[in-house]
């Protein structure tokens, strides 16, 4: 019998992914979203689906609800008779909404979204039928730990942004919910998620692709300069380390594997880290990207490179569009995936390693995608 889900963050890149998922598996899916200034909630995700689709898809408009809503607001923002319809309905909720900013001067508004919006969803979980939550967290709440376990939250961890702490603290609330019984609860804990591994497409670029954004950029102006399309120079040192890596995991293996493991009774109070058993080195993904992008010049460095010479206006742009992923590039944690692998056992669904020909994959795809002005 197809289930009926309610799933958040449907216009972001794993909650789109999971959404059209389960469409595609035949079951109903209630989306909460937001509109825009120009665009309805529901053309918004109609739209996002589509892209997931490949742009030509058919969305079973008969199987999707989409409800304007905000997990920031009490209630989620619903009226009365729209919260009623919305938790009568729903099997299965999937809170896939966050806010993926990490300033230390939108900690406020980071937690309001992060911590705020799980305490809103909890609510609202406990209104449903069968009470059922998945949650979706990241793996880098691990902070800085060195290794991470499935088995972990909180174990006093420093952590290097409010992003990683609050989605933390998130985990926390859904873990006690569920030790206290008052719902059943699945944490998943993706790490950098990119493009599909069939076909490399992604429908959401940050991190990596605005690295790469910022290198075809750079680039084409140094071509246009020189009148010609032959391999460029582009002096940028990289703050990080090439003896450690990025945990780069494919989107087509994360929803899958949030379903299947979504669908298994045992799986439930479990956290699962899905992410590539199989880190990415540094010495890896960056030089075979500057090579595909024919730009030589880019390396990583450590801090005394800069005492000497300080960090020049296209270095501080690159650190800039990859803030973020400048905080890992000096180490992340290991990721335990035992939990995860078992869970996964039978299914045929196993992380790809991010080789030299997936890379290629990656970033071909994408530089088609920016050369033809965002076709998909």
């Amino acid at each position: 019998m197809p289930s009926r889900n309610l799933v958040t963050g449907v216009t972001g890149f794993v909650g789109s992914h999971l959404a059209y998922r389960l469409l595609e598996n035949g079951d109903h899916v209630v989306a909460l979203a937001r509109g825009s200034r120009n665009e309805s909630p529901r053309d918004r995700v109609i739209e996002v689906l589509r892209q997931v689709g490949g742009g030509n898809a058919h969305i079973p408009l008969d199987r999707l609800n989409v409800v304007e809503g905000d997990i920031s607001q009490p209630r989620l923002g619903l009226n009365d008779d729209a919260f009623h319809q919305a938790t009568s309905a729903t099997d299965a909720v999937w809170h896939c909404a966050a806010s993926l900013s990490f300033e230390e001067e939108q900690r406020q508004e980071i937690y309001r979204l992060n911590v705020g919006g799980t305490k809103a969803i909890l609510d609202l979980v406990l209104q449903t039928p069968s009470r059922v939550l998945h949650h979706v967290s990241t793996a880098y709440v691990a902070g800085k730990k060195d290794f991470a376990t499935e088995s972990e939250i909180d174990t006093g961890q420093a952590f290097r942004n409010p992003y990683e702490s609050s989605k933390c603290e998130s985990e926390a609330l859904v873990a006690e919910a569920h030790a206290k019984k008052s719902l059943t609860a699945r944490i998943y804990r993706p790490s950098i998620v990119i493009g599909d591994s069939r076909s490399g497409r992604a429908t959401h670029f940050h991190g990596v692709y605005a690295f790469i954004r910022g290198l075809f950029t750079a680039a084409a102006r140094l071509r246009r300069r020189a009148g010609g399309d032959g391999p460029v120079h582009l002096p940028v040192r990289v703050l990080g380390k090439t003896t450690t890596t990025l945990n780069f995991v494919p989107i087509d293996y994360v929803v899958r594997g949030m379903v299947h493991i979504g669908g298994q009774e045992a799986s439930a109070g479990g956290t699962y880290h899905l992410a590539n058993p199989h880190p990415t080195p540094n010495d890896v993904w960056m030089p075979n990207i500057c090579r595909l992008l024919g730009v030589t010049g880019v390396e990583l460095v450590d801090e005394t490179s800069f005492e000497g010479v300080p960090q020049t206006k296209v270095e501080a742009l690159f650190q800039k569009q990859m803030a973020f992923y400048y905080m890992y590039l000096q180490g992340e944690p290991r990721f335990d995936c035992s939990r995860t692998l078992e869970a996964l056992r039978g299914s045929g669904l196993e992380c790809p390693r991010v080789t030299v020909d997936f890379i290629e994959k990656m970033v071909g795809w994408y530089v088609h995608y920016l050369q033809t002005g965002g076709e998909r």
